[in-house]
């Protein structure tokens, strides 16, 4: 008479393992790009943000540039919150200005935050000095 054997084969177990291993690999993978995509988001808004502002005091000239502070724009609610974007207006010479725009912001969980900036120079004439 045969005898029964009951339980799992020791190539079953290893199957199975090798099984939750692959479906653990991939969830880390969709986590890790769920944060990415995210991240990328947020950098291509504060990109906006900066380019715009830029492109804003550009447009209404040397005359009407502002001091330097803080701006605001529609877009930057849609950043995480505590999100800052600062310009920084400087003479470099007596018809050139130096104009950089950041934005600074962490991620929920981030250890270190991130910024994107941008400079240009305005002059007087609206040309290169």
């Amino acid at each position: 008479m045969p005898k029964l054997v009951s339980g799992f084969s020791l190539i079953e177990v290893i199957v199975s393992i090798f099984i939750m291993s692959v479906i653990l690999l991939l969830f880390q993978a969709l986590v890790r790009s769920s944060v990415l995509v995210r991240t990328s988001k947020d950098q291509g808004i504060a990109l906006a943000v900066v380019r715009n502002e830029l492109e804003t005091l550009r447009a209404n000239g040397y005359a009407a540039l502002p001091a330097s502070g803080s701006f605001s724009d529609s877009l930057l609610g849609t950043l995480p919150p505590a999100t800052t974007a600062t310009l920084s207006v400087s003479v470099l010479n007596a018809q050139t200005k130096q104009v950089s725009a950041s934005v600074v912001w962490r991620e929920p969980g981030a250890a270190a935050s991130s910024t994107v900036s941008l400079s240009t120079l305005i002059t007087q004439n609206g040309g290169l000095p």
